[in-house]
This record gives structure tokens, sequence and C-alpha cells, in this order.
């Protein structure tokens, strides 16, 4: 928060004062300020803010200035839009949004609430770019390599693209919201996508031959939606299996998983120019190309889009107007959804004179808190490859692929009704939940980031305390949602676990919010 000055002095700030009287170089509060307060708010000469490099420098000398997140965002916010908007551009003053401001002691340097100016990310004498592939070639290139035929064109290109991708530490594909890493990520969304689309039918067919098998022809003709779904969770299954095998290999000898070395301190030293092996990078690139897949996936999965006749749709509202005298425009509109929408299948979830979302038959029962799950997830993965804390990031992914394992395969228990294997893999899933995402997850990796991540990024670090204090509360409320969903989801658990218990079924809530549609012959 800013500091408050009770200073009484009477001496004024002349129009002839340089920037640096304003600000000076132990980042107290202006004497233009304090002569307002005395003047009984006159308005004080507008002094501009120094260079951001120069604010930055007082900040790290005296943290206490940087004024509350609220303020600073707002102030980039008007920054970006004065100096990028085009639109908002030519309205701003030639010497920014301050010098139009009414309240001038609000931007007057350092004590002003909306006087402080910062980078986005870590200024540029901060932190090494990652390598380009255009970086790449230029320097081998520069090594005397050349081509002279159209074969040894390809063969080059494909060499150095492979060398780029899979033996070059801290290239732009460890950004991915790098142009370059964006493309490889939605290349593997397609590709994701394609083999899932000729992988779940195969998978399904085996869920349907399990189900005849043990329950009879009946329950296959009786249960088609799951064994769709069978055919979703052996896709999971392998998934998760795959990485977090991957996972343990390639994390097994890092120092932030290991106590001894320091354990989640080295999280944050040495960033943001921690190197990042190509290994870290495609973990990243492949684990945020699933998790924007598994969103598509859940919207396709819940809604079913329909086109709405709009001549349909002004005829009504013209009918109500003559036939049955509604002259109230939004009781009109209402009265037309109802109309447009009566009779269809499913519930509407949301409604326009061009098209309508309705729920799906095969929407899942905790939509809400999956649909968060994933908003948050994805969140996560963007921010942190932007600012460099794959590491944090690597440990987050670690633990959820870990713990989904057992919930995968007691799903696929569940699904064909196996009742010892579903009771056993249920308490495997619930000791893992513990374990990783209710303990790990909140008493490590999240008191890392809440307790270690100032003092080694800003106090410790060259990160603006600016920049640090603008965006740390957006991270804290992303990982306290998962914190909460892990709390949600094991109340889920427990309520299984009761069910499983007093009935000796295993009605899967987050399936079905009142329990699985029980068959006869299931």
């Amino acid at each position: 928060m800013p500091r408050t000055d009770t200073t009484t002095t009477t001496t004024t700030t002349t129009t002839t004062s340089k920037p640096g009287e304003s600000w000076g170089g132990g980042g107290g509060r202006s004497g233009g300020a304090a002569a307002a307060a005395a003047a009984g708010g006159h308005r004080q000469h507008y002094v501009p803010p120094p260079p951001i490099p120069e604010q930055k420098r007082l900040r790290q000398i005296d943290p206490t200035i940087v004024p509350s997140p609220p303020y600073l965002l707002i102030s980039k916010f008007l920054d970006f839009a004065c100096a990028s908007v085009p639109v908002l551009r030519g309205a701003c003053p030639s010497d920014g949004w301050r010098s139009a401001f009414p309240y001038v002691e609000w931007v007057t340097f350092p004590a002003g609430r909306l006087s402080h100016s910062f980078d986005g990310r870590y200024s540029a004498g901060d932190v090494v770019p990652y390598l380009t592939y255009g970086e790449f070639v230029a320097g081998r290139r520069g090594d005397g390599r050349s081509t002279t035929t159209a074969t040894a064109t390809i063969r080059s290109f494909v060499v150095d693209a492979y060398d780029y991708s899979f033996r070059t530490d801290s290239t732009s594909l460890s950004d991915l919201t790098d142009p370059t890493a964006l493309a490889v990520l939605f290349v593997l969304v397609l590709l994701m996508r394609s083999i899932k689309g000729a992988l779940l039918p195969r998978f399904s067919s085996i869920g349907r031959r399990l189900g005849r098998a043990a329950h009879g022809r009946s329950w296959e003709v009786d249960n088609p939606d799951r064994i769709i779904k069978f055919g979703e969770y052996v896709h999971r299954l392998l998934y998760h299996t795959a990485v977090s095998v991957y996972g343990i290999w390639y994390f097994r000898d890092k120092s932030w998983w290991d106590e001894s070395r320091g354990g989640t301190t080295n999280l944050w030293i040495g960033h943001p120019n921690q190197p990042i092996g190509p290994g870290m990078a495609w973990y990243y690139l492949v684990q945020g190309a699933y998790n924007v897949d598994a969103l598509i996936s859940l919207a396709e999965l819940s809604f079913v889009f329909e086109f709405v006749n709009p001549f349909a749709y002004s005829s009504a509202l013209d009918f109500l107007v003559e036939r049955e005298h509604v002259v109230d425009e939004r009781q009109r509109k209402e009265q037309v959804r109802r109309m447009m929408t009566n009779g269809q299948r499913g519930a509407t979830a949301l409604w326009t004179p061009l098209f309508r979302l309705r729920w799906s038959d095969a929407v899942r029962g905790d939509f809400r808190e999956m649909m968060s799950h994933h908003l948050v997830t994805n969140a996560l993965i963007f921010f942190s490859s932007y600012y460099r804390l794959t590491r944090a990031g690597s440990m987050v992914f670690l633990i959820h692929d870990v713990s989904d394992v057992p919930i995968d395969m007691s799903k696929l228990a569940n699904f064909v009704k196996w009742k010892v294997a579903t009771i056993v893999c249920f308490v495997i899933m619930v000791l893992m939940w513990i374990v990783t995402r209710l303990t790990i997850f909140p008493f490590v990796i999240c008191k890392a980031v809440l307790t270690e991540s100032r003092e080694y990024l800003v106090l410790r670090g060259t990160l603006d305390p600016a920049l640090h204090d603008a965006y740390y509360l957006l991270f804290y409320a992303l990982l306290g949602a998962l914190v909460l969903l892990h709390v949600t989801w094991f109340l889920i658990l427990l309520r299984i676990g009761w069910t499983l218990v007093s009935t000796g079924e295993r009605h899967d809530y987050s399936e079905h919010k009142g329990g699985e549609r029980q068959k006869k012959d299931s």
C-alpha cells in the first residue's frame, strides 16, 4: 500500500521543478503532493513518473512504495490502452494519460496510487530470450554448413527441426504463448483428436465384449452410453499412465523434488533464466494439448448446438403484438423463447434469435466442477509457461496425472460392474487422492508458492515488485480454486464410499448427480 506522509510543510513546488525532484533517489513522497495537501487541495504541477527501469530500481530498494494490486492493474490497463489500442491512442495526451488525470496526487510517483508503470513480464535486461528457430538455423549456417541440392535442403531442414525441437535447451517451444509453440500445440490437439477418434470405437468394443461376457447380451442393449464411456476412460487411462510413467522417469533426479537438495526452493532459484530442456518443453506442450482437447471434448459432450430460424423468431414477435397484445419487449422475447423451445428435447443452456445451446443427454453430473477445473487448469498452464514457472507447473501436472490413474481404473471397473475390482480401485483412488491432491498439492506446492516465491523472485531475485504484486493474487486464486475443487470432489468420493458400504453398490455421482441409472439386469 502507498505510504502516508504526515508532513505539514508549506513549501510549494514551482512549475520549473525537474522530474527528479518529485520522486528523488530515495522514493519519498513528492514535495508537490505534500504542498497540495497543505494548500487545501490546490492542484499542483504534474510531474511525469520516471522511466520504468528507474521505477523498478526504486521499488526494489523500497518495496513498500508499491500500490495494492487493483491500482497496479488499473494503471497497467490504461498504459496498455494508450500505447497499443489504435482507437484510444489518439485520444490520450502526448505526455500520457496521467497528465490529464484530475487528481494529481494519485499520479505523482511514488506515493500516487496510479503513478506506477511496469513491464508485463521480466525486463529485457533480466531475462535471456528463448532461442528461436531462425536464430538456431542462422547459428548453424554461421558454422559454415550449406546445402546445394533440393534433397540436401530437405534433409538439412529435417535435421535442423529435429535438433532444435529435441536436442536444444530453452527454445521458443518452452513458451506456450509463442507463435511457434502455439502452432505446434494446435497440431498436437488435432493429432490427439484424430488418434482418439480412431481408437475410441475399438476401446468401446472391448467394453462391449467384457460387459456381454459378465452380464449377458441384454446388458449390452441396455447400456450403450456406458459402453461409449468405457472407451473414453480406456483412452484416459492410457494417457494418464503414459504421462505419469514419463513424468516419474524424467523428474526422478530433479532437485525440486529432492528435499535434501533444497526441495521447492529450486522452483525459484535461477528464475527466470532456468534452463528448460526439450523433455520439459514437450512435456508442457503435450499436457497443454491434452487439456485444451479435454476442454473442447467436455463442451462437445455437454452441449448440442442448433440453429434458430431468425424469420420465425421475428414473426413470433409480431404475432404476440398483433394477436396477444403483449407490448413489453422483455416479456415478448421470453415468451417467444418458450414457444420456440417448447417440446424440444433437452433443457436450454443458452438461447439467442440465431442459435440455441441445449444440454446433451450425456452431460456429466459434475459438469460445473469439471468445466471449472478445465478452465482453471488451462489458465494455469498458459500463465505458468508465459512467466517461466514451468518447474512449479510440472509438479502440479505430475501429482494430478498419478492420481488420475486409479480414478480411471475405478470407473472402468464400475462401468462393467466388476464389484471386487471396483472396491479395490476405489480404495486405492481415495488413498492416492488424499496423498497427492489433499496433501502434496496444498501443503507442498501451494505452500511453496505462498511462502517462498516472493522471497526468491523479488527480494533475492530480479523480478519487479510491481509485476509480482499485480498478478500474485491471480495465481493464488487459481491455485485456491483447484484446492476447492479437490475438496468438492473428495466429498463426492465420500458419498460414493458411503453408498458402497451401505448398499454394496457403487453409484458414480460424477456421471449422474442422483446416482447412476440402474438397470434391472445390470
